[in-house]
């Protein structure tokens, strides 16, 4: 251990520096005698050059001197020679390859520093600041030479060990510095990891994030929600540095429709479609899609089947008397594209069934025919006692879509984070969707809007619906304005007033009224565009009953 090792920082500091300048001073001064005496010859102290350098003594001051002696070369005296503007250039730099004139003015100011020190230079307070010094003063004796080389490679490897200390003292907490390093560096690191957080998350401007979907088993979608909320980060620094969190919620529908008002509105910020009608829907009002929901499930259609020893062979053989078991009115295997595909035949219909409750009524012969979603290829080997009927063509999957009112950059951030969320967050059994091309609705928008008209064939009788399209009749479109609307018991009586001043009373249940459109109170319907479809005759004999929510599509 060396003998300066017990001393406080700033004395050893001072007195390694001075060890230091010292061992320059030995391993210079045998060099610039040599080079001078080879320049100016053996009494080059008394040449004018040097003469103009050398400190006069008092007693000589204004009068020429002649010595016989060399003078005291000091440090300071020496770096002077060596840099002076008369023998640096032609005499010393040719000497000292790789030493510039800058570092040869840099020790001069340090020797300076040092001998100036009152206490209060910032140098002897930290070793670090003295290394580069010490380095210099390695190359400039390694291109002199002599002894003091070692001397200064030991002050420096102890400078350096000084410091190895002074840091294993503060990282143990053995010195009065640890604590506010430690806190230092705890603040720093967390600093760091949140802007490497920052800068890596997605940004979105809004402050928050609506997700919709016509799914009514929301819970699924919950991994979703704090996903979002966990990744999104305000697009300003400033929110994020405050702590604001994107504010990202799941929202459903009581039905079809209100999805669509929703969609229609743009009160949905992401759609997860859940549903190709919703899906249609929301390409249609410029929702733009970016993904599919139920990537794993294969090409799935509408499939009517009976059972096996039906003798039922095709569509044609329904009639009037063969009864039908389908799904609720905004199904697209179980209603719409039954419908259309049935094309106004008569025949008496069940609704509002379930996939299996349809299936049993088939097999116990309460229905002859069922609808259901499937693959035709696996259908029969999947419901033993069933046989296919008629199937559609493929049918569309559902999107994932973004709303069109999002600006750009949001849009971009908002899909990375969505297809880019773990399995456990977008799988089969959370979410559901994942990364693929929007399909073509043009095909299946047709069949649905044929299975809408054919919906006005429908009519309640006794306790059962029954469809029938009578062929001197079709369906007429009438599209107004809400004039006026009126609570009547359970049913709702409304004034429509046409562009050409035509009016029409309708009649419609509060319950059906409920499933189409999207209010508080029968007052916000006032003034709301309607599309009403019905049987011409039944424009004939007002008040026209409304007896299904596809004759009725109210504006948001």
């Amino acid at each position: 251990m060396s003998e300066l090792d017990g001393l406080p920082q700033q004395e050893w500091l001072t007195l390694t520096l001075i060890q230091a300048l010292d061992a320059l001073r030995d391993g210079l001064r045998p060099f610039v005698v040599q080079v001078l005496e080879e320049k100016e010859g053996p009494h080059w102290f008394n040449h004018p050059r040097v003469q103009r350098m050398l400190p006069a003594p008092p007693d000589l001051e204004g009068e020429g001197q002649c010595a016989t002696e060399p003078p005291a070369l000091d440090l300071a005296l020496l770096l002077k020679l060596i840099g002076s503007d008369c023998y640096w250039y032609r005499t010393f730099r040719p000497r000292l390859p790789g030493i510039s004139r800058w570092q040869i003015d840099s020790l001069r100011e340090l020797r300076n520093r040092v001998a100036h020190n009152d206490g209060s230079d910032p140098l002897f307070i930290r070793a670090a600041l003295l290394l580069p010094y010490l380095n210099t003063m390695e190359q400039v004796l390694q291109v002199v030479g002599g002894d003091q080389l070692d001397a200064i490679a030991r002050l420096r490897a102890g400078l350096e060990r000084r410091r190895r200390q002074l840091f294993r003292a503060i990282a143990l907490g053995r010195s009065r510095w640890s604590f506010p390093f430690w806190v230092a560096i705890a603040a720093v690191s967390g600093g760091c990891l949140w802007l490497f957080d920052y800068l890596g998350s997605p940004h979105v401007d809004q402050r928050t994030v609506v997700i919709g979907t016509p799914d009514r088993r929301l819970e699924r979608y919950l991994p979703l929600e704090q996903h979002l909320e966990s990744r999104l980060r305000p697009a300003q620094f400033l929110r994020a540095l405050r702590g604001e969190k994107i504010d990202v919620r799941i929202e459903g529908a009581r039905s079809y429709p209100e999805a669509v008002a929703h969609l229609r509105a743009r009160r949905w910020d992401v759609l997860l479609g859940f549903s190709p009608v919703v899906s249609m829907e929301a390409v249609q009002a410029g929702y733009r899609p970016i993904g599919r929901m139920f990537p794993q499930d294969p090409e799935y259609r509408a499939i009517l089947f009976t059972r096996q020893n039906s003798p039922l062979r095709d569509l044609q053989d329904i009639n009037a008397a063969t009864h039908l078991a389908l799904g609720d009115f905004f199904s697209a295997t179980k209603y719409y594209v039954p419908m259309s595909m049935l094309r106004g035949r008569s025949a008496r219909i069940t609704l509002n069934l379930s996939t299996a409750e349809i299936a049993d009524q088939v097999r116990s012969g309460s229905a002859d025919v069922g609808a259901m979603a499937g693959n035709p290829l696996r259908f029969e080997k999947l419901n033993p006692g069933l046989k296919i009927l008629a199937s559609s063509p493929p049918l569309p999957q559902s999107i994932v879509a973004l709303s069109p009112s999002l600006s750009d950059l949001d849009r971009d951030p908002l899909q990375r984070a969505l297809l880019n969320a773990p399995p456990s967050v977008r799988g089969k059994s959370a979410a559901n969707f994942g990364p693929g091309a929007a399909p073509d609705y043009r095909l299946f928008a047709r069949q649905v809007a044929e299975g809408k008209a054919f919906s006005s064939c429908l009519s309640n009788q006794a306790s059962e619906i029954k469809l029938h399209c009578p062929a001197t009749d079709r369906v007429n479109l009438v599209e107004g304005w809400v004039n006026d609307i009126q609570s009547d018991g359970d049913r709702v009586r409304i004034r429509l007033l046409s562009a050409d001043r035509q009016s029409f009373d309708l009649l419609i249940q509060r319950a059906l009224l409920d499933q189409i459109a999207v209010f508080s109170v029968l007052n916000d319907l006032r003034g709301r565009l309607l599309k009403v479809m019905a049987l011409q005759h039944l424009w004939d004999n007002q008040p026209v009953v409304l007896e299904t929510p596809h004759q009725l599509e109210i504006s948001p």
